[in-house]
């Protein structure tokens, strides 16, 4: 009995490295997108280097040159998310949240295959009906885009082919900056498993809604990523509903 659970052990732990070193050579492509000023830079950093990260001012907020007339691409760059003492391999990109920048998470989206999507919003969307509008304008852009229904006028007849033909395998709506906007109706309500009911959520539901029409599953996570306060365990949450 003990040799056979010994190898049982063995093929397990070959099993997860052989698991590890795929994703090593094909990571996870992670798309991160939302408006202006939600953590996205944070979020960026904090998965590159995990720890606390000193607050990003206004006027350094993620901008994009232009070069022969377009917006330049960030480069993707690749981070390991440690969660339940596994490590998993994802590549993202740091793209600015102005709508100005909208046709470059669409580009992002399909020439990067993003397979795993996360839409991040904060808490000042409850507080203003405007930045409302914006964040489910720019979800609305996105499941557009990756359920046929609308392609940027900016995309060319091989950018809709490719778009076609791809879609993402989850999109996770992300509400950040909960070490300000948790309250004992946000832990009711997620201890229940009615977290797609608070207040940040509504204003997402009928694009969650239409995902889910298309067979595209869908999540919601809250985190901070500033503290990194349920960071690692949002995205390895997301990635397994894959």
């Amino acid at each position: 009995m003990a040799t056979w659970m010994f190898a049982g052990h063995l093929l397990l732990g070959s099993a997860q490295i052989a698991t590890y070193v795929y994703r090593l050579l094909k990571p996870h492509r992670v798309g991160v997108y939302g408006p202006s000023m939600v953590g996205k830079t944070t979020l960026d950093q904090y998965l590159t280097v995990p720890g606390d990260i000193d607050p990003i001012p206004a006027e350094l907020r993620t901008t994009h040159p232009v070069r022969n007339g377009n917006f330049s691409m960030p480069r993707s760059t690749k981070k390991q998310v440690r969660f339940n003492g596994e490590r998993t391999p994802i590549t993202s990109s740091d793209i600015g949240g102005q709508q100005q920048y909208w046709g470059m998470w669409a580009k992002d989206i399909i020439d990067e295959h993003r397979d795993i999507i996360f839409y991040v919003v904060d808490h000042r969307i409850m507080l203003s009906p405007h930045l409302r509008n914006e964040a489910v304008a720019g979800f609305q852009y996105i499941v557009d885009m990756i359920t046929d229904t609308k392609y940027p006028s900016t995309f060319s007849r091989k950018m809709k082919k490719k778009a076609k033909r791809w879609k993402p395998k989850v999109v996770c709506l992300l509400l950040n900056k909960m070490d300000i906007w948790w309250s004992p109706e946000s832990d009711a309500l997620w201890s229940m498993g009615l977290k797609r009911q608070y207040r940040m959520v509504i204003p997402f539901q009928d694009e969650l809604r239409r995902l889910r029409r298309a067979g595209i599953p869908t999540n919601v996570e809250a985190i901070s990523s500033q503290y990194g306060l349920h960071v690692e365990k949002a995205i390895v949450d997301t990635i397994h509903l894959i």
